[in-house]
């Protein structure tokens, strides 16, 4: 794999790792690597002490089998422009629009099999992407066909269970003070405050919090936005992943125009790596420090190498009927 630094020209300037697979190939199918919420950078770092990798890993697998791929820092994170606490979800999918079209217009790309992956936030990006932007394909890991606001309600029913079964005696500080009765009140009123707010940022407990990105978030129906995808879709959850519900994917046949498929992975969580027991909400970035050293889940891998490559034969075909 040779990999090369780049420039994405968005509004501001994005910095990305072009992975180029070793091939005699004038021109190679290619894929883009959208990450999900938080400071994370292309490869999926937060921090020195929180390094998933992921998105490192998924360039390296997808090389491997010959596409070129691209992966790129968040607005504001890395080495990118911009300021992180006052990016949109908009400005995402503009950036993710920018990087796309990047890719397409590579003197080694073929632009006729360019496809878009996205995980966690990413599956929402490359919705709306997908609903803008011809691609060949979509990928969608840890996050399809749910809205925000859903995932995050979720998460909290999820923490209130936890914290009523939590043992030792942080469980009895937490029954003590009933903390699982105020979650929900407690976020009910904070949104509130969000979508009251006109600025970009606004001060939570002394933190600057993303007022702009939550308001545009909530108001973004994704199912609205599958609807209009006409490309193939996958769409992969792990059956331990608390922070989306692999449930929702029996859905997305009934939306999606293209062909699609979904699968829900046994002992995989949200980082696509191998977890044997379902992390609670109280443990969720603690086992997420201690997957980031795993490789990716081998039956992930396999779903992934059997999809694109059935993709780029469906894709020749049509191109060898058509010539």
């Amino acid at each position: 794999m040779r990999e090369t630094e780049v420039v994405i020209q968005s509004k501001v300037k994005l910095s990305g790792s072009l992975s180029l697979p070793d091939s005699d190939k004038e021109k190679s199918p290619a894929i883009l690597i959208i990450p999900g919420t938080g400071k994370l950078n292309r490869d999926g770092k937060v921090n020195k002490k929180l390094d998933l990798n992921l998105y490192k890993q998924l360039a390296q697998f997808f090389t491997e089998l010959g596409f070129i791929t691209l992966r790129y820092d968040k607005r504001g994170v890395g080495k990118s422009e911009g300021d992180y606490n006052r990016t949109g979800f908009w400005d995402l999918v503009d950036d993710s629009q920018a990087a796309v079209q990047f890719l397409k217009m590579h003197a080694a790309v073929d632009a006729d099999q360019v496809i878009v992956l996205g995980h966690s936030e990413g599956c929402m990006i490359g919705t709306a992407l997908a609903a803008r932007e011809p691609m060949s394909g979509l990928i969608l890991l840890a996050g399809a066909v749910e809205r925000l606001e859903e995932a995050l309600k979720r998460q909290r029913e999820i923490a209130a269970v936890d914290m009523r079964s939590a043992k030792g005696f942080i469980g009895f500080l937490l029954r003590l003070f009933k903390a699982d009765k105020k979650i929900e009140p407690q976020a009910q009123a904070f949104m509130q405050k969000v979508m009251e707010s006109k600025n970009d940022t606004m001060k939570v407990q002394f933190q600057t919090i993303n007022a702009k990105w939550m308001r545009e978030h909530f108001a973004y129906n994704v199912r609205e936005d599958l609807a209009k995808v006409t490309c193939p879709v996958l769409a992969i959850t792990g059956a331990r992943d608390v922070q989306a519900n692999p449930a929702v994917l029996e859905n997305l046949a009934s939306f999606v125009k293209g062909d699609s498929e979904y699968h829900i992975v046994e002992n995989m969580g949200h980082s696509l790596k191998f977890q044997a027991q379902t992390s609670h909400m109280l443990t969720v970035k603690k086992d997420l420090i201690t997957e980031s050293s795993l490789p990716l889940h081998p039956e992930l891998e396999m779903l992934l190498r059997n999809w694109v490559e059935k993709q780029l034969i469906e894709s020749n075909n049509l191109t060898h009927i058509i010539s």
